[in-house]
């Protein structure tokens, strides 16, 4: 089986946001336009895993667990609330530097 150029391959990435570890997956070249890829409820990123390197030819993909979802951490201070992974996932966007994107 060909594997995708490492620009396609999904990498695995973590960070801390606001004291909340964030795992996310990441696709597509850094200059690409970005598909931001909130996941259902409930569900995770996992659900993107094969839709990623596919598009990753043309978007930067960008899929985060939310808190209390797949690998991410799951605080007790988090509002799970749909005003909560609002919050969240913009202030994740705003974290990588997001400035415009698709959903």
């Amino acid at each position: 089986m060909e594997r995708p150029p490492q620009s396609r391959s999904v990498r695995h990435r973590e960070l801390d946001l606001d004291g909340i570890r964030v795992f996310y997956r990441e696709a597509g070249p850094e200059d690409a336009p970005v598909l931001l890829l909130p996941h259902g409820y409930p569900c995770s990123s996992y659900q993107y895993r094969n839709l990623m390197p596919a598009l990753a030819d043309r978007w930067r993909t960008v899929a985060p667990d939310f808190p209390g979802f797949g690998l991410s951490a799951t605080p007790e201070s988090f509002a799970y609330t749909f005003d909560g992974y609002a919050r969240f996932l913009e202030r994740f966007a705003a974290r990588l530097g997001l400035e415009r994107y698709a959903l």
